[in-house]
């Protein structure tokens, strides 16, 4: 018969231990007073840490035939019974976060250890079930509108069924919850002895650190600091293990910022990335891992979609992506650290955003990287040796940071594939990507795995956009303070009047996917409109009548334009073709959806009916973000995403004329048209930085509202006027918390 391995059974936070099987709850080794009820719903929380586990979901778990107001009196006086017994507070959360009419979240990092084999014999011989199931595959077209899949899964019949023989119905979802995390932390197992308990806990608990790297035997860390004040990053290195302060390793001044780290692969370099803000300029930096001179060896030509540094396994390339100007698609590039010559390595198609992200693996065999395609994002492997690359992932999802395991098998990456982003392993070789039992407070972005030493180590982020609102003078003046109008615990972006002035849509990823969602004009009654429960959806836009909205998603490798009634119902696939559409924005008369497309080869506007047909090329010189004026004659637009200014050209194509230098770069989102002007931001300008307001008549710009310490949201529609032009709405980000997170005896 088979042995059952030992399984984790004690999950720890803070002072606090949670034994699942025994249902007790212990502080510094006291045991406290807790009834069954909260502490179910603790271990409910501590099943998935970090994600979302809604009202519902506690419902259909603990009170499947309570009536609804039972559930709510329960579940809210279990809560407070919960709080009380961790000394938690409702409004300062140290563990347990209330999401308003969602449910909750657990905040706090966990660890796991083993209970005694004696509590498992009589259900040894249960086999687990499968940890990480398969998603659906998007189908093809138009999609269907499914559910929200809820994140917290339930066990599976046939598995409840025969648990039910030996345990009881209370201690049933928790022994599940410990199967599950016993299988995934042992079936990579390499041997049969047992291993240490996996132990999460911040690096050094500094605020605004990121970008972790590991030293070739990891025992140190390299990773970015800003510092107490947070304004400049810079190089730091910390030991893991002691208490010494960790040591700053780079000397640039306060008007410079360093990111991306890399260790030589004998631990006696480290190469990483310089801004200097005085020079506008971006380079790779290599110095000794014990600190001393550095020397500057290669001049980025376009730094927006810089993101990444790596070091081959022979220590002779460096890998890093650049592009020859910023509206071309960026490569990975190998800089030789002997002749100091470049050479590119990948060959993205024309009218995608490029590559990124390179990792080489340890074998020293191959290279990994990201392609973008408009917020599509997937994971290449391309052969040192030569030849094409491979598609590793298929999820049309967004990427943020990958690495290799160090038998070079497997890829660990962050991902949204299934929400917000969380941390993923794939085969090399491609497959379905494996979920790690492993999640923190907030987003889990840029792992890193040490080649030595069992650790993992990734950017946790806490990070929230809201909507505000601002009055406006009749002379183009923000009147009084902002005040915050719609927020959540995500991100609110894009909102957009109708013309009616009754409603906004916005997007919002408040479910855990990006989404469209409507509201009154005051803010009150949300709804949401689509239920695509993809990578991105977003960027609406009101059609004149006010009965339509068009926006753009992501159901497959490429975005596609869609259009909805405002009450809500099936979207429909406007665009077509294996090319991105995207930013929509309708005619004057609504005859017309105006959006970007890559079709061409090149990012330009286009037009198309909004029942579809063959759509028109409008501009010849590139564009992007177009809105129409309001006499119908004209299209104001960005150059491109990676572009600064707002260009003017008449609706049926024509002379292309630039009209300001503002927005800037990444901007596109941030400015508005109105009947006598255009809101826009400037961040150039010989007054201070803020929101300025062109006035066709003078043709003359104006400050409209300064902006110090809020910072604006790139990358979605994010300024919006009322039809009678006394309010605005804006979106700004919220200060994220960023942490290091180490994770301790990681097996991948």
């Amino acid at each position: 018969m088979t042995t059952s391995p030992q399984l984790p059974s004690v999950v720890r936070f803070g002072a606090y231990e949670a034994d699942l099987l025994s249902g007790e709850l212990r502080k510094s080794g006291i045991r406290l007073k807790i009834q069954d009820r909260p502490f179910q719903i603790l271990a409910i929380l501590l099943e998935q840490p970090g994600l979302v586990v809604t009202r519902e979901q506690i419902q259909k778990r603990l009170w499947p035939e309570d009536t609804f107001v039972d559930f709510e009196h329960g579940l809210n006086t279990a809560i407070n019974k919960l709080r009380d017994a961790l000394s938690d507070e409702a409004d300062n959360p140290r563990f347990i976060e209330t999401l308003p009419k969602r449910g909750y979240r657990f905040i706090a990092p966990v660890s796991a250890s083993a209970a005694p084999r004696a509590h498992l014999h009589a259900v040894a011989a249960v086999s687990p079930p499968t940890p990480f199931p398969a998603p659906a595959n998007s189908p093809a077209g138009p999609p269907a509108v499914p559910p929200v899949v809820p994140p917290v899964t339930p066990p599976a019949p046939a598995v409840r069924y025969r648990l039910t023989t030996y345990l009881t119905p209370a201690v049933m979802f928790l022994f599940y919850v410990a199967l599950i995390a016993a299988w995934y932390f042992y079936s990579h197992s390499r041997g049969s002895g047992e291993r240490a308990e996996i132990r999460i806990a911040p690096l050094n608990g500094l605020p605004r650190e990121s970008d972790a790297s590991f030293s070739p035997d990891g025992n140190q860390v390299a990773f970015v600091w800003a510092g107490e004040k947070g304004n400049f990053a810079h190089i730091y290195v910390s030991q893991i293990g002691t208490a010494d302060s960790p040591r700053r390793l780079t000397s640039a001044d306060d008007k410079s910022f360093e990111f991306a780290p890399a260790w030589s692969p004998d631990g006696r370099y480290l190469a990483f990335f310089r801004f200097n803000e005085k020079e506008q300029s971006l380079s790779v930096y290599i110095t000794a891992s014990l600190g001393g001179s550095e020397r500057r060896l290669y001049t980025v030509h376009s730094s927006r979609k810089v993101d990444a540094l790596d070091w081959s396994t022979d220590g002779k390339y460096l890998a890093f992506c650049d592009s020859a100007s910023p509206g071309e698609a960026s490569r990975i590039f190998l800089l030789s650290l002997d002749t100091l010559e470049v050479r590119p390595i990948t060959s993205p198609a024309a009218g995608t955003l490029g590559d990124s992200s390179p990792a080489f693996s340890p074998d020293g065999k191959s290279l990994a990287f990201v392609r973008n395609t408009l917020d599509v994002l997937e994971i290449y492997r391309v052969p040192l040796a030569g030849g094409p690359p491979t598609q590793i992932t298929f999820d049309h999802a967004d990427v943020q940071g990958i690495t290799w395991t160090p038998d070079s098998k497997d890829l660990v990456f962050s991902s949204s594939r299934q929400g917000s982003p969380s941390l993923w392993r794939v085969s090399a070789q491609g497959g379905t990507p494996q979920r790690l039992p492993i999640a923190g407070a907030g987003w889990s972005m840029r792992p890193a795995i040490s080649r030595k030493g069992n650790r993992l180590a990734y950017t946790s982020v806490n990070y929230s956009v809201a909507i505000w609102k601002g009055s406006l003078t009749p002379d183009h003046k923000v009147s009084g303070p902002l005040e915050r109008f719609i927020t959540s615990t995500g991100l609110e972006e894009g909102p957009q009047y109708s013309d009616d002035g009754k409603h906004i849509v916005f997007q919002s990823n408040r479910t855990g996917y990006h989404e469209i969602w409507r509201a009154d004009a005051d803010g009150s009654n949300t709804v949401q409109l689509t239920h695509f429960s993809t990578n991105l959806t977003g960027t609406p836009r009101w059609s004149p009548d006010s009965r339509q909205i068009a926006f753009d998603s992501r159901p497959g490798g490429h975005s596609q334009i869609f259009v909805i009634n405002s009450e809500g119902g099936q979207p429909r696939q406007v665009t077509q073709g294996d090319f991105d559409s995207a930013v929509p924005s309708w005619s004057a008369d609504g005859q017309w959806v105006y959006f970007a497309s890559n079709r061409s080869g090149s990012w330009q506007v286009w037009k198309i009916s909004p029942s579809g047909n063959s759509p028109v090329q409008i501009t010849k010189q590139g564009g992007f973000a177009a809105l129409r004026s309001f006499d119908g004659k004209y299209l104001y637009y960005a150059k491109g995403r990676d572009l600064p200014g707002i260009w003017r050209v008449p609706v049926n194509g024509g002379e292309e004329t630039k009209l300001l230098d503002g927005a800037p770069v990444g901007g596109w989102g941030y400015y508005a048209v109105t009947s006598d002007g255009i809101y826009y931001p400037d961040v150039a300008a010989s007054a201070k930085p803020g929101f300025y307001f062109y006035s066709f008549a003078t043709q003359i710009s104006s400050l409209a509202m300064p902006v110090d310490h809020q910072q604006p949201s790139n990358g979605a529609p994010a300024l919006a006027i009322s039809p009678d032009g006394r309010s605005m709405l804006i979106s700004f980000q919220e200060q994220p918390l960023v942490y290091i997170m180490l994770v301790e005896n990681f097996r991948p």
